[in-house]
């Protein structure tokens, strides 16, 4: 037997978003012939969303050039215990079969502290050396259930962002509810908003479990 498991934070107003970023709007068009239009404003990176190449390296694709299927397959579950160092180094892909062409998401827990202070203030992060890792993985997506792979802060460069999307790899922010998944290896699919020449758009990620 198979179930969905939705990995999706909803979109509403005062969610989390990055320092800095505009909040999200979400408002009633007003008096139609309909019973509920509404219209949404916020930009294309909050929520559970995606990262195109083009997000961080000038040039690159843009969600609208990516095949559909770069965004979903088979993913590997990495587990990740943060109570030492908000850093996350290679070591935590020991003992995982991590195939070219698969998707690996971090799970940290994190997701239990959305629209928290801790969610962001506290963020783990990958470290570049993990980073690199992947890449030679040949890896096809990375997922999160944490803000970002860098760090959050105001003198960052986004470094992880550039080592992942200079080779290609999507990057999934923001994924909820992972901590409903029992298996390892899932299938998973974050297919994004189709936004022509668009460097991000939001998702709605979920896995498909065996029970």
């Amino acid at each position: 037997m198979k179930r969905i498991i939705d990995l999706t934070h909803p979109y509403r107003v005062g969610m989390t978003t990055y320092p800095g970023t505009l909040p999200i709007d979400i408002n009633s068009i007003g008096d139609t012939n309909y019973n509920f239009i509404y219209f949404l404003y916020g930009i294309n990176h909050i929520g559970t969303h995606c990262d195109a190449p083009a997000h961080m390296i000038k040039g690159e694709k843009t969600i609208d050039q990516i095949s559909i299927d770069t965004f979903m397959g088979e993913a590997v579950i990495v587990d990740v215990d943060v109570k030492d160092s908000f850093e996350i180094g290679p070591d935590v892909l020991k003992g995982h079969e991590i195939r070219e062409g698969n998707i690996v998401l971090f799970r940290t827990g994190y997701s239990r502290l959305w629209d928290k202070e801790e969610y962001i203030k506290k963020s783990p992060y990958l470290s570049e050396e993990l980073a690199k890792e992947l890449v030679k993985h040949k890896v096809k997506a990375v997922g999160l259930d944490f803000i970002s792979p860098d760090p959050v802060r105001d003198d960052i460069t986004f470094p992880v962002h550039k080592i992942l999307l200079a080779s290609n790899i999507i990057i999934i922010e923001n994924l909820n509810n992972l901590d409903k998944i029992s298996q390892k290896r899932v299938w998973f699919s974050a297919a994004p908003i189709l936004i022509e020449g668009a460097d991000g758009a939001f998702t709605r990620a979920y896995a498909i479990v065996e029970e």
